[in-house]
């Protein structure tokens, strides 16, 4: 949802889905809905441009799995 809110003008949000492997067409609807913010996050549209591997290649840790990994150690 931040992301998304980062992305101010439909234009830029157009333009970074399509560039994330959404089709033109899903972020052509996706950029100019008038639903909030966090409504379209939960789109599935969303969900696999910005998915677990989009944030991993950005270097977040899951706090699920470092919590796992922490956990099984001890």
């Amino acid at each position: 949802m931040c992301l998304l809110k980062q992305w101010k003008k439909s234009k830029t949000k157009r333009r970074k889905l399509v560039g994330l492997g959404i089709s033109d067409a899903w972020a052509r609807n996706i950029s100019g809905s008038r639903k909030g913010y966090w409504r379209l996050a939960r789109t599935p549209q969303l969900n696999k441009a910005l998915g677990l591997a989009y944030w991993r290649d950005q270097g977040l840790v899951s706090v699920a799995e470092r919590y796992d990994a922490l956990r099984s150690t001890t």
